[in-house]
């Protein structure tokens, strides 16, 4: 810890992967274990590294019900959002070689050059992928639509409702159900039931905590959409 807060990530390794060997059963000392190692490929630039660690430390700590799950969720989500950020950049880099090889192999200049299309057509050719500004060749429609197609990986679009929670309008970390059949954060309905009242926020029935029971499916749902769309990381808080 001491090592961490100096900003000294090799020494955080090399303590942390001491202490994953001094507890192969895992346990909470595992956990810490990897959410160091996590932290510490995160600063390093090593974001598959950084997610492996941390997904392990995250599993652990839901295993335990520790209070640092929010806390590895969020170093989580923001390791995989720099990830995608990454392969995004990478993609779109490949994305406008590709343009402008097609555009030599099938005879078109740039937009700028008098390529064809008035203005607004221009400005709708640099929002394909792989699009960066007036000096990107306008491609006919068919292929312009192709690419488009293929930029489905980098196309940020907003969550489906059903995964986000209607008291904090984010995406579910820890999502529990009711009996009212609704789901919720699990620590916004927490907060709720401690400071407002022991309801349900939307039907109003009497709740308790002891009626909490995780929402294992949704959470899974929710992962498998992150996993497929990883820019939604980024709407992780």
């Amino acid at each position: 810890m001491a090592a961490r807060k100096r900003g000294d990530w090799d020494r955080v390794v090399t303590d942390a992967d001491a202490a994953l060997r001094l507890c192969p059963g895992g346990g909470r000392e595992a956990m810490k274990g990897h959410y160091l190692v996590g932290l510490a490929m995160g600063a390093k630039g090593l974001h598959d590294k950084s997610t492996h660690h941390l997904q392990k430390a995250l599993d652990a700590a839901r295993e335990a019900n520790d209070s640092i799950k929010d806390e590895i969720w969020r170093e989580l989500a923001t390791a995989n959002f720099q990830r995608w950020q990454l392969q995004s950049e990478t993609r779109r880099a490949q994305a406008k070689h590709l343009r402008r090889q097609l555009a030599e192999l099938l005879g078109i200049s740039s937009s700028c050059g008098g390529g064809g299309g008035g203005e607004g057509e221009g400005k709708a050719n640099t929002r394909d992928l792989g699009g960066g500004g007036n000096d990107e060749p306008m491609l006919p429609p068919e292929w312009a639509a192709l690419f488009n197609a293929a930029a489905w990986q980098d196309t940020a679009v907003e969550a489906p409702s059903q995964f986000t929670c209607p008291l904090t309008m984010e995406i579910f970390r820890d999502p529990v159900v009711v009996p009212s059949g609704r789901s919720y954060e699990r620590s916004a309905l927490l907060e709720h039931l401690k400071k407002v009242g022991r309801f349900d926020p939307i039907t109003r029935q009497h709740l308790s905590e002891e009626q909490l029971v995780p929402n294992v499916s949704l959470r899974a749902a929710i992962e498998l959409y992150l996993e497929e769309h990883p820019w939604g990381w980024g709407e992780v808080k």
